[in-house]
């Protein structure tokens, strides 16, 4: 991999140390530690780093909506840091236009590998952008087009690059956008979930039905004879 300018944004001194630490073992170059959202956004203006990780706890405004206005003023790919991990913090990380989580503490091992699904993402974003006609959009776009992605790495045992390049070929032989192509590959995999749950739940409702034919109620008869004797006799028409 090579060297990337990275912008840390982390207000605790010693964690901030250990992950510049870390990263320049990777062999990157840490150019800058911001401490809240507004001096990451004047960081990020100033110093123009290739990638920015940002700690999810900060004072005031938090990583996520931290990653949201560096986006803004900069594009550039970030990665959100936690504690913990969490299905709504992920989601919102992705909505904010971040291009990876990650729960902490990390090796160097993870760390190298999450920097490489963030830049690759950040070329996918980048590509679509071009479709797009704002960043909102854009983003948007991105969240349909990864939900296609996994519908593929699933379905085809693909990779996630890979999963990507049989979107973009599909739209090219469509002539048609990204966001449209992974549109349909969406509700294609919809559709077969729905007919596979039909097709699972089948044998069970018609075994259901041929009892129900079967086999009526017990007393159904005697019920029904009930019902009738306990109706008022019709009177007969007078002559």
């Amino acid at each position: 991999m090579r060297e990337l300018r990275i912008l840390v944004v982390e207000d605790k001194w010693l964690v901030a140390k250990a992950l510049k630490v870390q990263l320049e073992g990777l062999g990157h170059r840490v150019v800058g530690v911001a401490r809240d959202t507004r001096d990451a956004v004047r960081s990020a203006l100033r110093l123009e780093p290739e990638l920015v990780i940002t700690d999810v706890q900060l004072p005031i405004i938090d990583g996520i909506e931290t990653a949201r206005t560096v986006l803004a003023y900069r594009p550039v790919p970030i990665i959100v840091l936690a504690a913990y991990e969490a299905a709504d913090l992920v989601r919102r990380a992705r909505e904010a236009g971040a291009m990876a989580c990650l729960v902490t503490p990390v090796d160097r091992l993870q760390l190298s590998r999450v920097i490489d699904e963030a830049l690759t993402r950040f070329r996918e974003l980048e590509v679509i952008r071009r479709e797009a006609t704002d960043m909102k959009e854009a983003l948007e776009t991105r969240a349909l087009v990864e939900r296609a992605k996994r519908v593929l790495m699933r379905r085809l045992t693909l990779s996630e690059s890979e999963a990507f390049r049989r979107l973009q070929q599909q739209s090219q032989r469509a002539g048609t956008t990204l966001g449209k192509s992974a549109s349909t590959v969406v509700r294609a995999e919809e559709l077969l979930f729905q007919q596979s749950n039909v097709a699972r739940n089948l044998p069970s409702m018609l075994a259901a039905i041929h009892r129900g034919l079967r086999c009526p109620p017990e007393n159904a008869g005697q019920a029904s004879v009930q019902r009738l004797s306990s109706l008022a006799p019709l009177p007969f028409p007078s002559r």
